[in-house]
């Protein structure tokens, strides 16, 4: 066998053990939730923000979001209350007014609650992942709002 030949092999070889790789690490889709499911998931928990964006919320102050049965939402900013109403559909979810108390905090503490009420108002669509304990709100341009329910069936370490 010429030396040429071996390469021409081995090359092939290497193609082919790389294509079958790409087949294993394909996008891997979630599966899509029923209304139902997502709002057993949503409801009665105690959401607390974690990441808008690329910025990361510290628990001190928690700022929370929690889902009624009735439609209705309430939580805390980081300075203020606030309570409102969701609608959801599917997936989609839509949040009418927000109402809250006007309390100052501070310049700091004032633009991070606005910058989470703001993001909240313009969330359209929600995944729940990590079997029921992360909440992901994205807006329309696919911003993502994080939040954990700090359930979860797992390890910490």
């Amino acid at each position: 066998m010429s030396i040429i030949w071996k390469r021409v092999c081995c090359v092939a070889l290497v193609l082919a053990a790389l294509a079958g790789l790409g087949a294993c690490g394909g996008t891997h889709e979630v599966p899509t939730m029923n209304e139902d499911a997502i709002r057993q998931a949503l409801v009665g928990k105690t959401w607390t923000l974690r990441k808008i964006v690329a910025r990361s919320y510290s628990d001190d102050p928690a700022r929370t979001l929690k889902f009624n049965a009735d439609g209705t939402v309430e939580g805390f900013g980081g300075c203020n209350a606030f309570t409102g109403t969701y609608t959801l559909s599917g997936d989609t979810i839509d949040f009418g007014p927000l109402a809250s108390s006007h309390k100052s905090c501070g310049p700091g503490l004032d633009e991070q609650e606005y910058t989470y009420l703001t993001y909240l108002g313009r969330a359209v669509r929600l995944e729940i992942e990590s079997e029921g304990s992360e909440l992901i709100l994205l807006t329309e341009n696919q911003s993502e709002i994080h939040f954990t329910s700090g359930e979860s069936s797992g390890f910490f370490w």
